[in-house]
Parts: structure tokens; sequence; C-alpha cells
């Protein structure tokens, strides 16, 4: 009797743990994370192709190759690196005016703002 009842309490902790973790705010942080992810993955990716750009301004005379070779110096020139926290050209403007207002006697119901 006490051991399940010791194994129901066990099971009911974990769940209880998982839940929590459930309802811990990911998505804060999610479009970040996945913004760093993509960009770490196509990394290979974007330098192969900034090389076929460098290699076809070389040939196409753009760029002299007397000195040596400075790719890197290129690579952040022609794809520049994202940065996550872009900032937005436009100000946002506050409502002038509210939109709805919410009744005094139930919160829930919303009435169109008339202007009083």
């Amino acid at each position: 009797m006490y051991e399940s009842l010791k194994y129901i309490w066990i099971c009911l902790s974990v769940f209880t743990v998982c839940a929590l973790i459930a309802f811990l705010p990911f998505d804060r942080w999610q479009k970040s994370y996945l913004d760093e992810y993509h960009r770490l993955k196509y990394e290979p990716q974007r330098r192969i192709e900034a090389t076929y750009k460098y290699l076809e301004d070389v040939e196409d005379g753009k760029i002299s190759i007397d000195d040596g070779v400075n790719f890197e110096a290129y690579l952040d020139s022609v794809t520049p690196k994202r940065t996550a926290s872009a900032k937005s050209s436009r100000p946002v403007k506050p409502y002038q005016k509210p939109l709805y207002v919410r009744d005094k006697h139930n919160p829930r119901i919303l009435h169109p703002y008339r202007g009083r």
C-alpha cells in the first residue's frame, strides 16, 4: 500500500515538473535562437558564394591580386552579417485615442470608443 502511494507521488511530481517546464515562455527567445541557428547552419554556403563572387571579380579585373589574396575582407564586404537587434526605420506612434472601452460593470465587454 505504501509502495503504491510512493510511486503515485513520484509520478505526480514528475508530471508537475514537466508541466512547469511546458509553461516556460520559450516564444520570447525562439525567433532569435532560430535566426542564429540558421546563420550558423548556412555559414559554409555563405563562404562558398562569397568565394565564387570573389573569383568572378578577379577574372573580370575588378580586383587586383598583385598584393596577395585578401578573401576575408571581401567576405565581410560582399555578405554582411545580420544582427538580431535590427530596429524599424519608422517610429511607432501610440494611439491618439482608444479604439474600445471596457464596460465598467463587466470587464469582458468592449464598447467602441465614441469620444466622450
